[in-house]
């Protein structure tokens, strides 16, 4: 099939391997460059995957999987209030519930039970990468 002018081509190796049954395993940076490619407007996923040999349902499982997105997370603000204002006693609108806090980071579930301090918001930020 030849280039339609949507996408260049791949100049790297495409297989890491190639197993005794004919399954082969693709490198890395050539998924991330192909899901790269297909996340373009106006490039058709099968043509894509078909150019290099690639099985379509494959290609938009990679697509679906997102670990090869290059733009950054998003990252939702948090506010920590200092330890003399968590001190004071709540307004009377707002009641402190106990309960779990659960957050998602990079497909795993951090669960944080009781009440939620300063201390314990502290140490999500050092699970940043």
């Amino acid at each position: 099939m030849q280039n339609n002018g949507h996408t260049p081509e791949w100049s790297g190796p495409m297989v890491e391997r190639v197993m005794r049954n004919g399954k082969r395993l693709y490198t890395s940076a050539f998924k991330a460059w192909l899901v790269e490619q297909a996340n373009k407007p106006g490039v058709s996923v099968a043509a894509l995957a078909l150019r290099h040999g690639v099985n379509a349902n494959q290609l938009r499982h990679w697509m679906k999987l997102g670990h090869w997105q290059s733009g950054a997370p998003v990252l939702l603000p948090v506010t920590i209030v200092s330890e003399a204002a968590t001190t004071q006693a709540p307004p009377e609108s707002v009641s402190r519930a106990t309960g779990t806090l659960e957050i998602e980071i990079s497909g795993a579930i951090l669960r944080v039970q009781g009440q939620v301090d300063s201390a314990q918001l502290r140490l999500l930020g050092m699970l940043r990468a």
